[in-house]
């Protein structure tokens, strides 16, 4: 039985953190060295604690290795959770746009079996097309029925689930 390890790259986790940090730097340096408006104080506070929780999520990704194999994924990390193929019981794939016209963005996929905590991962994560190829064969065994939204993620990505193919 084969596997993969996959990570989210180096480059990702660096850009992230120099994002996470310029944030809380830019939103909590005022709230320490100014006085500011009360209104002012809570829209930096909160956008502090934002930048705070994107902190907190990229150490998570960065401790966080997946393993894909041909039965499950495991997401090895604190937040874990494994998904049995064969138990497959719900997957959304959502694009998530940073244009008007939509050339830029990512997409993340959602999977959970049955019983178990759902695993999410997002297009940066290096593994990810063979991670959702994998779950929509799964899919497709399973019978699921998807989601529009996730049938068309899924078709411009090249990959079709068996009996959920849409008339062009």
């Amino acid at each position: 039985m084969s596997f993969a390890v996959l990570r989210y790259s180096r480059q990702t986790l660096w850009g992230d953190y120099m994002r996470a940090v310029a944030g809380v730097l830019l939103c909590g340096l005022p709230l320490l060295l100014l006085q500011v408006n009360r209104w002012v104080g809570v829209v930096l506070a909160t956008a502090c604690l934002l930048f705070l929780l994107f902190l907190g999520r990229t150490v998570l990704r960065q401790m966080t290795r997946y393993v894909l194999s041909s039965d499950t994924l495991a997401a090895d990390g604190p937040a874990g959770g494994l998904v049995e193929w064969a138990r497959l019981e719900r997957m959304a794939l959502a694009y998530y746009s940073t244009k008007r016209d939509r050339s830029g963005g990512w997409m993340q996929l959602m999977v959970r079996s049955v019983g178990a905590r759902s695993v999410k991962v997002d297009s940066s994560l290096d593994g990810f097309y063979d991670i959702v190829e994998r779950a929509a064969e799964a899919a497709g065994v399973r019978r699921l029925e998807l989601s529009r939204a996730t049938r068309v993620n899924l078709r411009s990505m090249g990959i079709t689930v068996a009996g959920q193919e849409e008339p062009e």
